[in-house]
């Protein structure tokens, strides 16, 4: 008999382990191509290397499905910044993302990363968040990604 839900043991844990995360992921896996009848998530990952080393120095993760691109992470280290690699970056992720069929991109930013510049490539704000540290705002962005 399988166990009742009033009867699941609740563990909370920063370290829930592979086969945790696994029975999670694809159980919600199975469940979306249930309702929707098909599966596209895929990985993405915008690198940027080193020319003398090959050394990743920076870069953009991510993700798409269900027709969305989600910008996970991105960083550049501050000497590699304001030259035009970080937009390139970006605009890589959102042609992937058109590639896969994606009509629009999700990112979110603390108000001391980038807001701006991804306001000034073409990114809205969908909704300020107040978030700590004290005193400081997380933005939900959105672009779309037009064929």
């Amino acid at each position: 008999m399988a166990p009742q839900a009033s009867d699941a043991h609740l563990v909370v844990t920063d370290e829930p382990g592979a086969e945790a995360e696994a029975v999670v992921r694809d159980g919600l896996s199975a469940y979306n191509f249930e309702k929707a009848g098909y599966r596209d998530h895929r990985p993405l990952a915008i690198l940027a290397r080193d020319p003398g080393t090959g050394e990743v120095v920076g870069g953009l993760l991510g993700r798409t499905s269900f027709g969305l691109l989600y910008v996970e992470r991105f960083f550049l280290p501050e000497k590699l910044r304001k030259q035009g690699l970080g937009t390139r970056i970006l605009k890589a992720a959102e042609e992937e993302g058109r590639r896969r069929g994606c009509s629009r991109a999700l990112l979110t930013t603390l108000s001391f990363q980038a807001p701006g510049f991804y306001e000034r490539v073409g990114w809205e704000v969908l909704a300020r968040i107040d978030c700590n540290p004290p005193g400081h705002t997380r933005f939900l962005m959105t672009k779309a990604l037009a064929n």
